[in-house]
């Protein structure tokens, strides 16, 4: 497994440079960095391919959909929106030097209009507009991760199981699933089993305690869960994306409204620490 380090722990601004943040992220003791994919250009990407090449740091990568750019949509439009957003984020993927591209890419972040209703509906035109993006993963050679989340971020794709259906409905070998320990601890009965359950289709993995501050603090059972990573034998990344800072302008995407924890740097400081035991 590989150790890495989302770099919007730091950011306020979804368009701010985060090349200081990389650099941070290096002296805590990180080899991996996740970019977000918000709010980035193509300049931005080369400007941070260059970086981690010259800092030894391996890159990967995640973004999200707008309401606009929803390819779970029954509107033929608003999904061509966002496969040419998906094939955009895939190229700017690339140029960063990253073989992943994981987050919330099969719908809209937030909840939709339908409230829950239409699934079907949503896995068939979700499923169909990432086929569309296939053949450029496989040019690029890169890995597509879908993300459930909790019930409070989405109406579609909660567990597990729905993501591995939408992945079978794909199936690709370049699309998987990212799971990330926050949202799992709200929605799965038991977090190990449905590591389990994911098995091969475990594509990155994304830690925060359960009040998304640094692992170990909190209520979540890791030993558990990295006896489940290990017993599928995986060796992908292990992520830390916190999400800590309020009064921020990403504060309100994030749903922080207090600081989790005071000090970003000590605080994947300690998580890098604590993470490095496993």
């Amino acid at each position: 497994m590989k150790i890495g380090v989302h770099s919007a722990t730091f950011v306020k601004d979804w368009s701010e440079d985060i090349t200081p943040y990389i650099i941070q992220c290096k002296e805590a003791g990180y080899n991996c960095v996740e970019v977000s994919l918000l709010g980035q250009t193509y300049k931005n990407a080369e400007k941070i391919y260059h970086l981690a090449k010259e800092l030894n740091i391996i890159i990967t990568c995640t973004t999200g959909l707008a309401q606009d750019e929803d390819i779970s949509s029954d509107n033929s439009e608003v999904r061509m929106n966002g496969i040419k957003a998906l094939k955009k984020a895939i190229e700017i993927t690339s140029i960063m030097g990253s073989s992943i591209l994981t987050g919330v890419i099969h719908c809209a972040w937030g909840i939709s209009k339908s409230k829950g209703k239409n699934k079907q509906d949503k896995y068939k035109y979700s499923s169909d507009s990432i086929k569309e993006t296939t053949s450029i993963l496989e040019n690029n050679k890169i890995k597509l991760g879908i993300e459930p989340l909790n019930r409070y971020e989405t109406d579609f794709i909660n567990t597990v199981d729905e993501g591995l259906k939408l992945c079978s409905l794909i199936n690709h070998p370049n699309v998987g699933l990212l799971l990330d320990v926050y949202h799992m601890n709200i929605e799965e009965k038991d977090i190990s089993k449905s590591i389990i359950n994911a098995k091969n289709k475990l594509f990155h993995f994304h830690v925060a305690e359960n009040d998304r501050g640094i692992p170990g603090t909190g209520s979540i059972k890791w030993e558990k869960i990295f006896n489940a990573l290990k017993e599928i034998n995986y060796d992908e990344y292990v992520t830390l994306e916190m999400f800590i800072q309020a009064n921020q302008n990403t504060s309100k995407d994030l749903f922080t409204w207090r600081n989790i924890e005071e000090d970003v740097f000590n605080a994947i400081s300690k998580s890098f620490e604590f993470l490095n035991k496993y």
